[in-house]
């Protein structure tokens, strides 16, 4: 007795652009909440630095400074507004106003 299983065809691999559009307006939106939580946290370390805040969660250390939790929520951030920029199809060489056609500042001198 001879047992054949027969598999459906899968999805087809095609090299159509912004395919993964959806997953990345997802983690950018949730990167853009950990940026907000990241400037937070660096907020609180410098009001607490001025004594305007309670004491911070970590007094030794590298999370100890407000410059790595402002700058850790600006490089999350920028990752958050790449991936955001990729998932609408707009090319980052394009950013350029000059370079629309129906924009009127483009026109002028």
């Amino acid at each position: 007795m001879i047992v054949r299983i027969r598999f459906g065809r899968g999805p087809v691999v095609t090299r159509k652009k912004g395919k993964n559009a959806r997953i990345a307006l997802l983690a950018g939106s949730l990167l853009t909440l950990v940026a907000i939580c990241l400037a937070f946290m660096g907020a609180w370390r410098l009001l607490g630095d001025v004594e305007l805040a309670g004491e911070f969660l970590y007094t030794d250390g590298l999370l100890s400074h407000w410059q790595v939790w402002l700058g850790a929520a600006g490089a999350i951030q920028y990752a958050a507004w790449r991936l955001t920029r990729y998932s609408r199809g707009v090319p980052v060489s394009e950013t350029s106003p000059a370079r629309e056609p129906n924009n009127p500042a483009a026109l002028r001198p």
